[in-house]
């Protein structure tokens, strides 16, 4: 899954899930001075990322998200493990 369709995906579920502007959900984001969100929404988010995309988050990467684009980059290297490592 390319960065791209990941972050399409990440976008609808905030949007959805959370009942944010579309517009708001810009890869520099903020999840929590932007979009408001707070640690039951990040769980929320990261269980909802899982049936989505079939990964599990762990605790550390859920640790290290603070913006829309680290999510992106924590689901693209947990769908891709072997090229992130090379990349």
């Amino acid at each position: 899954m390319k960065k791209e369709e990941i972050f399409a995906k990440v976008q609808e579920v905030l949007v959805e899930t959370f009942e944010l502007d579309e517009a708001q959900v810009v890869s520099t984001a903020s999840l929590y001075a932007d979009l408001d969100l707070d640690s039951l929404d990040a769980i929320d988010l990261a269980v909802r990322l899982g049936s989505e995309t079939g990964i599990k988050l762990k605790e550390e990467q859920m640790r290290s998200i603070r913006t829309v684009q680290d999510i992106v980059e924590v689901v693209h290297q947990a769908l891709n493990p072997v090229k992130s490592a090379q990349s």
